[in-house]
């Protein structure tokens, strides 16, 4: 069974400045964040934000998974949770991805350019383990371009409606002391 050598928070370091460096090509105000109602969301954020409206992606950081060290496969699981979360996302006009660095291990990873960006929407999502290699195939893998038309074609929020999507996404997840086990990064892209 294929397994990782990193954390999802570690993969999380490298996609998230990949990510934003690709939304930049086209939008000159990306923020990234992990919403906290009592933070992002809170009275003082109303405030100072309440005129803004926003596009929003939402990315799940993906670690790489190895079968057989040797035959340089990477593997990317998509849980049950992500489905759920995705569907969400489908019924509101945001658009849901998965990424994960196309890295063999740590130092492949320290100098990676190189990541596999999934549309939610489009895998079949009754496989757990994807081969990269078959997702690619499969036309899954979202390139650049892909990405910004998922943005220009989605949604526009303001902070009410983004609460709103934030709570229903959250409440497909299941309940743990701490969150949901997989966190996603919200990519809130302003409209001029």
């Amino acid at each position: 069974m294929a397994t990782s050598y990193i954390s999802e928070h570690s993969a999380e370091y490298y996609l998230v400045p990949a990510l934003k460096q690709i939304l930049q090509e086209q939008y000159s105000h990306v923020a990234p964040v992990f919403p906290w109602v009592s933070r992002e969301l809170s009275k003082i954020s109303r405030h100072l934000h309440k005129y803004d409206q926003f596009h929003v992606l939402v990315m799940f950081p993906r670690r790489p998974k190895i079968n057989d060290p040797d035959d340089g496969e990477i593997y990317v699981t998509i849980n049950w949770e992500l489905v759920a979360f995705n569907k969400v996302g489908e019924e509101k006009g945001v658009p849901v991805i998965a990424g994960c660095p196309n890295a063999v291990d740590i130092w492949d990873l320290a100098n990676c350019k190189n990541y596999a960006w999934m549309d939610l929407a489009k895998i079949n999502h009754h496989e757990y383990l994807n081969p990269l290699s078959k997702l690619k195939k499969n036309g899954y893998l979202l390139e650049k371009e892909g990405i910004l038309s998922l943005v220009r074609n989605s949604a526009i929020f303001n902070l009410e409606s983004f609460e709103d999507f934030f709570q229903d996404a959250k409440e497909t997840q299941p309940y743990r002391m701490y969150g949901s086990q997989y966190k996603p990064v919200y990519f809130l892209i302003k409209t001029h």
